[in-house]
């Protein structure tokens, strides 16, 4: 301590005592005191913050709950970047007096800049019901509200009106009550906000663009173009955001009059690089026509005969809506009334299909809407004529964790199936959970036991047996840090991501998914992320530049090691891919890549994607094929619904908030010029659809390998027959099947059959 602190500490203690000697009176102690409080923060302003903190200690030694001076000290050690320090003292002066709300509030804006989001809103719901008229608390929970996962902008709005009944004329809190009601869907009331704030602040770039995106969702086309072209005007000639606002404006001018005028200026066109070729695949969307385009915010889907009467059903889950059953009836398809657990339960992120409990026909786990925190799951058992209970609890498998995906696969090689889970993509801290089946009578948790109780921010599942040794592999991605591959080692699983090389991406990861893509008889992996919308953008109007966070493609070598080939392969681009599946959607014997894709903004208009192969790459053909909607796509399921042969796509859409709202689609395929083949599988008795199998079918020149999964994509369950094309072929010439217990057989079918069906009792014991 120098000589000017001493001589600053003795005036101060002598001051203390001068007031305990010589104040008469409680009013006159508390007028000295406040004195040297005033002192100190003078100290404060003046940036003299050692000499300010030896007062406060001071007065806390005279009264160790000196509300102002506990506060002075947060301050002084919020300066200088002593986040420790200022939070023990914030803490110190709530617990000195519960009555004030400053140090309470203090303490949420420092859990908010340190990233303890949970924290803050904590504290700050707290301070809004005990404090309803202090604006600034309510104005930081509105704002926590509207950026939480998930989002909650009905209770956003509620604070920005609380703000407004006080200060009617508050920018920041009008501009808020109307960002909400954008995302609730009040779009007409959404928009006379922003007209309102725009006649003040009429170049405002954040508020045209808002301004342009609600008048685009009330279809005002014509308006919408003109809010657009100010949002664009307004900024700087280099800014990043104009790429966007051009796409936005694009689309509107499409939806308006199918093309932009003549006379449009050369900064409003957005260039897109030109086609290569035509399609070679088309579709139509019939889900209206067929019953099927609910409004749900689609989420996972699947395809399976449910009823047992032969024909394809559809079973579908959305957000905080009754599940979707839709049992097929001639050409159509109808919602049955009675549903017996179906009809009780809704929401859902994830439909996973098998037959758990081997007993001949499907039964349905479904997860909970993740986002919205830990939730009990649902295993549905089918009687065999679509009518379903919920067993999740009586065979141990409620799961009561934030789950996100969840797929099928016999894990142990015993011709049961298991079921993998992946949680904590909330970052809640829970672990992926693996049940193993008992026979089909229960399900054990042996998560830890064999390896792979994943801690991460678990969101995609694919399973596949990538190293050809007989036995089920699991990958993870982790919405946050880095993806997982496990190897199957028979009796638990080793990590081996580092040394094959495929952990990326280690930010927005979503869906992955096991195929052959380059027909080589293994299994290759794609792994979507979720990227920038101006990155998006970007990667439509580019061609042959990488962009952040692309999506990837790992080839492999067939010795545990994958290498990148999506720059290769063309598809090294930025998407928001929620959801993807993959099949030969054009029949020419090789897989074919569908990307359902959006983002929670709802200024994001974001295309889906469909990549055919061509070769050893890519060729993007989405909007030519029809499959290009921007509905925020998630699941993803294919089957061919019509039987002529060609494979088509279920859709479930739908975005993060309540207003971002899309039919569901069925989207026929009409197009392919060359013939498919269906493979049906009758397994053993332990695994009756032969769920695991690998399937390698060579046709000419043609050569792919197909799995059986039970669960892929967005938590979506394709339909259990395989198809293949055969392109400029006429008929299969071999079929090599591994069946899941390690069996294995070559057969050569006669003639050119369309539909085959190989029963694994005729030829057990062969090899």
């Amino acid at each position: 301590m120098n000589i000017s602190s001493n001589k600053l500490v003795k005036s101060v203690v002598a001051i203390l005592v001068l007031i305990e000697v010589s104040c008469s009176s409680p009013v006159e102690k508390t007028k000295s005191v406040q004195l040297l409080h005033e002192q100190a923060m003078e100290l404060v302003k003046s940036s003299k913050l050692d000499s300010a903190a030896i007062i406060f200690k001071m007065l806390i030694t005279h009264d160790p709950n000196h509300y102002v001076a506990l506060l002075g000290l947060a301050e002084i050690n919020l300066r200088k970047k002593n986040i420790p320090n200022a939070v023990l003292y914030l803490k110190k002066a709530m617990n000195a007096d519960s009555s004030r709300v400053e140090a309470a509030f203090q303490l949420s804006q420092i859990y908010r800049i340190t990233g303890k989001e949970k924290k803050a809103k904590q504290i700050l719901a707290q301070l809004v019901k005990k404090f309803p008229t202090y604006s600034p608390a309510c104005m930081a929970y509105a704002d926590v509200l509207m950026t939480d996962a998930p989002p909650n902008p009905e209770g956003a709005l509620s604070q920005y009106e609380s703000i407004l009944s006080l200060t009617p004329e508050s920018k920041k809190a009008q501009a808020g009550a109307a960002a909400s009601r954008l995302r609730l869907g009040e779009f007409s009331r959404a928009a006379s906000g922003f007209k309102k704030l725009l006649k003040s602040t009429p170049r405002d770039p954040h508020l045209t663009f808002l301004y342009a995106t609600t008048l685009h969702w009330l279809q005002d086309f014509e308006t919408a173009i003109k809010a657009y072209q100010t949002a664009i005007d307004v900024l700087p000639s280099g800014s990043p955001l104009r790429t966007v606002r051009l796409w936005n404006l694009r689309l509107a001018y499409t939806a308006l009059h199918g093309k932009y005028p003549g006379d449009l200026p050369p900064n409003h066109i957005f260039q897109i690089k030109p086609q290569k070729e035509s399609a070679t695949v088309k579709f139509v969307d019939v889900a209206h026509q067929m019953g099927v385009d609910k409004i749900d915010r689609g989420r996972g889907a699947a395809w399976a005969d449910l009823d047992g009467n032969g024909s394809l059903d559809l079973f579908t889950v959305g957000i905080s809506t009754p599940h979707g059953l839709y049992l097929r009836e001639t050409n159509d398809f109808i919602e049955p009334n009675n549903r017996s657990s179906l009809d009780e339960i809704e929401g859902g992120w994830s439909a996973a299909i098998a037959d758990y409990d081997n007993d001949g026909d499907f039964d349905i786990y479904v997860t909970r809407d993740a986002w919205e925190g830990p939730q009990k799951n649902s295993l549905y058992s089918n009687d065999g004529k679509a009518q379903f209970t919920d067993v999740a609890d009586e065979f141990g498998v409620l799961d009561e964790n934030d789950s996100f995906t969840a797929a099928w696969g016999d894990m142990n090689s015993d011709g049961w199936l298991d079921l993998y889970v992946a949680n904590g993509v909330t970052g809640s801290g829970a672990s992926n959970n693996l049940f193993i089946s008992q026979s089909g009578q229960n399900f054990n948790e042996r998560a830890s036991n064999w390896r792979v109780a994943d801690k991460g921010t678990s969101l995609g599942i694919a399973l596949g047996d990538y190293d050809l040794d007989g036995d089920l592999d699991i990958y993870v991605s982790n919405v946050s840090g880095p993806n997982k591959l496990y190897r199957n080692d028979g009796e638990s699983f080793t990590d081996i991501t580092t040394i094959a090389g495929v952990e990326n991406p280690l930010n927005g990861s979503y869906i992955p998914l096991f195929f052959d893509s380059d027909s080589d008889g293994d299994l290759d992996l794609f792994v979507s992320a979720m990227s920038y919308y101006e990155d998006v953008v970007e990667s439509i109007k580019s061609s042959g530049e990488t962009f952040r966070n692309p999506a990837h493609l790992y080839r492999n070598d067939g010795n545990n090691v994958f290498f990148e080939r999506a720059v290769d392969a063309g598809i090294a681009r930025s998407f928001g891919a929620m959801g993807a599946g993959v099949g030969d959607l054009d029949n020419d014997g090789l897989a074919d890549l569908y990307l359902a894709n959006g983002g929670p903004l709802m200024a994001r208009f974001e295309p889906n994607a469909l990549f055919i192969r061509r070769e050893n790459s890519y060729l993007e053909i989405g909007q030519q094929a029809g499959v290009a909607n921007i509905g925020k796509g998630h699941g993803v399921a294919f089957a061919d619904v019509d039987e002529n042969g060609a494979l088509d796509i279920y859709l479930g859409s739908g975005g993060h908030y309540p207003g971002d709202v899309w039919a569901n689609s069925l989207y026929l395929n009409t197009g392919p010029s060359f013939k498919g083949v269906s493979i049906q599988l009758n397994g053993a008795n332990n695994n009756q659809f032969g769920v695991g199998a690998n399937v390698i079918v060579h046709s000419g020149t043609n050569r792919r390998l197909q799995r059986l999964d039970a669960g892929s994509g967005f938590g979506s369950t394709n339909s259990y027959s395989l198809h293949y094309g055969l392109g400029i072929h006429n008929r299969i010439d071999s079929v090599y099947i591994s069946w899941p217990n390690g069996q294995h057989k070559m057969h050569y079918p006669k003639g050119e059959e369309r539909n085959l069906i190989f029963d694994y009792s005729l030829h057990h014991r062969d090899k």
